[in-house]
């Protein structure tokens, strides 16, 4: 990844799937492969016990890996032939012979990938877990304050802060539980051999693949999945719609902290760095409070449908064994969860110093003179003088009372269609039409919905 890409991302996110991660999991796998086939008397436990010490002294070098990977299509050559070395060096060659013994270069590689993911996934759930908790505490504290509600970026009508983080927290819950499960169908070892039905190893495949799993702390598969990639890929696609929910907080966060909106921000400007920038700063504006971390959310949000494509697009694999599908594959899961984890600390970072202006957001309210009580006017002045009329009058003020800076309330009452009413109708008209904008009553919905939402996430 180049500076640039960098930058948009937390430190911690270049340290999942690294060279070193990649190089100790194929250590991992062959130490367990041969002690695994050592417990069932496949081979020789002093050629088990050789290959696990010499796994631990190679100095595997992934780049070496790749370049033999780049012209020979396999990695377990070079990797085997990595440790071959260490254990002729220490002059135990009479274990080479058992080492690799019954697997094939996608059992190594695939389970690679699973034990990296399995830290990754520990990695996200960290962060995921801290905006859940941090949506909640804002739902949970603003379940009543109003603010406007839009629809096609217009103002609508009158919801709570509370509900719209509410809205926001039921995803990244779903998403939570839904990785959880989905883990345990996915974070498998995988042990099939040449062609995936583990016939090297003979009847004691399968005891053999039940060690090595216990023994990495993987789930332990009924089957090979070499080319039957379901419950990994769906496992990586609910990171895909985690990402898009992730997105869509960040979307909105940004669109509140507009000037012209000003009802969030990301918090107070970091202190300035040596270089004389503050977090959020411009180089040529000095007000300037950009939204940096919602900014780093969605540039990061922003490879996640392609990245899923792609993963979708390589279920297609021939036979027993992939052409080119399982490589692309391969080659661009760790770009998801990396993208992922650092989306994720965005939001947490944007969460966690977010500024609330509920003074700001009643004043927004306040601007548009009552045009976001249009459809509890309209109901109550049906009540009196039929819907037609009344959707027409309403419709007709709308524009007078901004034009006029004068509560659309105030018009409606002294509009002849209500003047022209008998006294006792006309006097509960006005208790009507004055409870259709009381922002206590018209944010009550709202705030029965965040709460409802809110116990459901306790139980």
């Amino acid at each position: 990844m180049n500076a640039f890409g960098q930058s948009l991302l937390p430190g911690a996110a270049h340290q999942l799937f690294d060279d070193a991660a990649l190089c100790r999991a194929f250590l991992d796998f062959e130490s367990a492969l041969a002690e695994a086939q050592a417990a069932e008397g496949l081979i020789p436990l002093e050629a088990a016990a050789a290959i696990t010490a010499a796994c631990e002294a190679t100095p595997l070098n992934a780049q070496a890996l790749a370049d033999e990977a780049r012209h020979g299509g396999a990695m377990a050559v070079p990797l085997v032939a990595m440790i071959a070395a260490t254990l002729e060096q220490r002059g135990q060659t009479h274990a080479v012979r058992y080492l690799h013994f019954g697997a094939t270069t996608q059992d190594v590689v695939d389970t690679a990938q699973v034990l990296m993911t399995q830290q990754a996934l520990a990695q996200l759930l960290s962060p995921l877990e801290q905006c859940i908790a941090l949506l909640q505490d804002q739902a949970a504290r603003h379940a009543s304050t109003p603010m406007l509600a839009r629809t096609l970026l217009q103002p609508a009508q009158i919801m709570s802060w509370g509900l719209k983080c509410a809205s926001w927290l039921q995803p990244l819950r779903r998403s939570h539980a839904h990785l959880l499960s989905l883990s345990k169908q996915a974070l498998l070892l995988q042990l099939g051999g040449a062609t995936g039905n583990q016939s090297a190893l003979g009847e004691a495949g399968e005891r053999i693949a039940a060690r090595m799993a216990k023994r990495l702390g993987l789930g332990h598969a009924a089957s090979s999945w070499h080319t039957q990639r379901d419950a990994w890929l769906r496992f990586g696609l609910e990171v895909a719609v985690l990402m898009g929910s992730l997105s869509k907080i960040a979307k909105d966060l940004a669109l509140l902290s507009q000037a012209e909106v000003a009802e969030v921000s990301e918090g107070a400007p970091a202190s300035a760095t040596p270089g004389g920038a503050a977090r959020g700063g411009s180089s040529a504006m000095p007000h300037k409070r950009n939204p940096v971390a919602c900014m780093q959310a969605i540039a990061a949000c922003a490879q996640g449908p392609g990245i899923a494509a792609t993963l979708l697009s390589t279920m297609a694999q021939a036979h027993e064994r992939g052409l080119g599908e399982w490589q692309a594959e391969i080659a661009v899961w760790p770009q998801l969860w990396i993208q992922a984890f650092g989306a994720t600390s965005a939001i947490r970072d944007a969460l966690s110093g977010l500024q609330v202006d509920t003074v700001r957001m009643a004043r927004n309210i306040d601007s548009l003179q009552g045009l976001v009580h249009s459809e509890g006017l309209t109901q109550a002045l049906a009540a009196a003088v039929g819907k037609p009329l009344a959707r027409a009058r309403i419709q007709a003020l709308g524009p007078l009372a901004l034009a006029r800076q004068t509560p659309l309330l105030q018009l409606l009452i002294e509009d002849t269609c209500v003047q022209a009413l008998p006294e006792g109708p006309r006097t509960a008209l006005h208790v009507s039409l004055a409870a259709a904008c009381d922002l206590g009553l018209v944010t009550e919905p709202s705030a029965r919905l965040c709460n409802r939402l809110l116990e459901e996430a306790r139980i």
